[in-house]
């Protein structure tokens, strides 16, 4: 993985599809570990990061972007 490489966060809710852009920090086989840029919701109930806060996510919610 690149020194910085950045995706777009995909979720899915009653009201719709959101994206958001996130840098991405690492990977494991199976998650991307992300870091947000602004506010971003991940899924679950009320569970939101700060700009500059990490958290592992599922491959399959992200979108990479071309370099």
């Amino acid at each position: 993985m690149t020194d910085r490489a950045y995706g777009t966060l995909h979720l899915d809710s009653y009201s719709g599809r959101s994206s958001t852009r996130v840098e991405i920090v690492g990977e494991t086989p199976k998650r991307y570990r992300i870091r947000a840029i602004t506010t971003t919701r991940t899924a679950g109930r009320l569970l939101y990061l700060e700009p500059g806060q990490e958290a592992l996510v599922p491959k399959r919610a992200i979108t990479l972007e071309a370099a």
